[in-house]
């Protein structure tokens, strides 16, 4: 994990003015690149890079090319080298990785993104052309923020930099505030901060003296290449691939290994690599709970270490307190985050930075990218396969909580012919009234958010456009799937986990979100991601004979609200009662105060039969009081 930074002024070239605030950039940049930062300047235009080499080259930036004529910075791992350097016809594969950028540039143009495979944000200065050329990789794992005025463009990979720059306002973005505690990052160019903005996964920037363009450059799409015949080993081949792409450069390479499904593929693959190459043990990390807690995952974890050669560090949760820190954390994400966990994963990264551990393997996303399957219900009900949804529900009532036939007629009243619902909704609404309790009316986000908010930043309008899968969309597993990769959380969950890990020298990579086996994943017939309740289905069947079949066929997930709302309740009272009781005024033009004060006394009242929602109005107000707190003691306008 690298840092860029950059200043085009627009009007007058002023070197010193561009000097001083690319040197002030790299200056809060300095956790980003603790093996030395670097600029580069001509004229009005400045480039910077704050390095943590994480791919055995030497300084990668800013660099030049074509005789000056081009300057870029990059925070990279192409992941097509082979290829690029065939098609660009270079002989040498020990060239940068940012070198091949410029020279994809120089080939392709604007149109370089399209062959690029990996994890990229990079800035090229076309002295030619003068332009600043922008892009984003496809997922939005590597961050890269801007601040464009009459005068002056700057882009960082982080919003403080661009903060410290003057002339830079730091007004608070109401329409962040309310997507926050709604629980809704719909949009993929907003911040925290009006003036600033996110160049979005997938997109490119063009910034010249008279205009700001941006392009996206690729839309997520099913692969159109053939597979083999078993979809299970050309998944096993991607996912190996995937792995081996993301374990190069660093010789300082840990896993993740909480024990589920994902982390524990993850572990496998790359501790059966490091066994074939000879290497060392590949070092595990894992979060550790008290025996018997409905958290404890030991079970799994010790699964894993027993079949593979690993060098694990386990870490003790003990009592567990989720607003420890919580200053430096929200310093560290200059905002507000929708993570309730990140205080535990922050540990992970602490206790790997400690280690020398410069690269960490992360399974997050394989919900997202395999796929649960739940599209395939609604599909199988769509198409009136009746039988066959009974049959997969019935296999997946565990999983999902809820009665079979409960669940069922959910779906036949959704799909199913009218005099079928009619014959069975009075028997079902019988069984239904046994077996479950009486529940209030169901609330979400308009309980919590201030109506005047709501209002004023159209989150109604943002809820129907963003908020819910349309019918059509739900309907198809393909689309459903496809929904589900697109949406907000994606890149916002990237942007969370990227800055927790730079404050500890570690870059987190994920080899579920490659390009190649997205495309894969998404092309997959619905019977591939979800069969017999299984979730994930294909992952499973390419695990076979490499994951422990106790994690292999498990399928339960573990949920940590009980965790936080124990951690809140035990270790925060009194801090819980100033922000939400005493101090309640700084929120009050954010959230709904009665409806959180109600959901308050309810957490207390019964904290081990707490609803969801209500810890989520307790946790994001509180979070919200905390960070305006912070804002307003910084001295900027609330």
């Amino acid at each position: 994990m690298s840092g860029v930074a950059g200043i085009l002024l627009r009007q007058d070239h002023a070197p010193d003015e561009a000097a001083s605030g690319i040197q002030q950039m790299l200056a809060r940049m300095r956790h980003r690149g603790p093996d030395g930062s670097s600029w580069w300047l001509d004229g009005g235009i400045a480039l910077g890079h704050a390095w943590l080499n994480t791919t055995g080259e030497a300084s990668p930036g800013p660099l030049t090319m074509a005789g000056g004529k081009l300057a870029i910075t990059a925070d990279c791992r192409l992941d097509n080298r082979d290829e690029l350097l065939a098609r660009l016809g270079i002989r040498d594969g020990s060239v940068p990785d940012a070198v091949l950028l410029m020279r994809a540039y120089l080939r392709w143009g604007e149109a370089s993104p399209t062959h690029l495979q990996g994890d990229f944000a990079f800035a090229i200065w076309d002295a030619e052309r003068q332009f600043l050329f922008c892009a984003r990789d496809h997922f939005g794992v590597k961050p890269f923020y801007y601040h464009a005025a009459d005068r002056r463009f700057a882009f960082a990979s982080e919003i403080g930099p661009m903060l410290g720059l003057d002339g830079v306002g730091a007004r608070l973005s109401e329409r962040r505030i309310s997507g926050f505690l709604a629980g809704l990052p719909d949009d993929p160019q907003s911040t925290p901060y009006s003036d600033i903005f996110a160049l979005p996964a997938r997109h490119s920037l063009t910034v010249s003296a008279q205009r700001v363009v941006l392009r996206r450059y690729w839309q997520i799409e099913p692969s159109q290449r053939a597979s083999r015949s078993d979809v299970a080993e050309e998944f096993a081949h991607l996912f190996s691939q995937s792995v081996r792409n993301r374990m190069r450069g660093s010789p300082s390479i840990g896993a993740m290994l909480s024990g589920g499904l994902d982390s524990s593929s993850i572990a496998c693959v790359a501790g059966l690599r490091n066994a074939a190459e000879r290497k060392p043990k590949l070092p595990t990390f894992s979060l550790v709970f008290d025996k018997g807690s409905s958290m404890d995952e030991r079970r799994f974890i010790d699964a894993v270490l027993d079949q593979q050669r690993a060098d694990p560090t386990l870490i003790p949760v003990g009592n567990y307190a989720p607003f420890a820190e919580f200053d430096r954390v929200l310093e560290e994400q200059e905002g507000t985050f929708l993570a309730p966990g990140l205080t535990l994963t922050r540990g992970i990264y602490r206790t790997a930075g400690a280690k020398g551990i410069k690269v960490l393997l992360d399974g997050h996303g394989g919900d997202e990218v395999v796929s649960q399957g739940h599209g395939h219900l609604h599909e199988l009900a769509n198409g009136g396969r009746w039988m066959a949804l009974w049959r997969e529900i019935r296999s997946a009532s565990d999983t999902y909580g809820d009665s079979t036939l409960g669940l069922y007629l959910q779906f036949l009243t959704l799909y199913g012919p009218a005099w079928r619902i009619a014959r069975l909704r009075h028997l079902g609404n019988r069984v239904l009234n046994r077996i479950r309790k009486p529940i209030r009316a169901p609330r979400g986000w308009r309980d919590l958010v201030n109506p005047d908010l709501a209002t004023r930043t159209e989150l109604t309008e943002r809820f129907h456009r963003a908020g819910y899968m349309p019918p059509g969309v739900q309907a198809s597993d393909a689309l459903s799937h496809r929904w589900i990769l697109s949406n907000g959380y994606v890149p916002h969950s990237f942007e969370v986990l990227d800055k927790a890990a730079a404050n500890f020298g570690v870059e987190p990579r994920y080899p579920f979100w490659d390009k190649r086996l997205v495309e894969f994943c998404l092309g997959l017939p619905g019977e591939e991601k979800l069969s017999r309740g299984f979730g994930r289905y294909v992952l499973r069947r390419a695990m076979e004979g490499i994951l422990p079949p106790a994690v292999q066929w498990r399928r339960d997930k573990i949920d940590f609200t009980a965790n936080l709302v124990n951690g809140m309740v035990r270790n925060h009272r009194d801090l819980l009662d100033q922000l939400l009781v005493s101090d309640a005024g700084r929120i009050a033009p954010y959230v709904n105060l009665p409806q959180v004060s109600a959901a308050y006394a309810r957490l207390l009242r019964q904290p081990e039969r707490a609803a969801p929602l209500d810890v989520q109005y307790v946790w994001r107000s509180a979070s919200l009081s905390l960070w305006l707190r912070q804002v307003q003691h910084s001295g900027s306008p609330a």
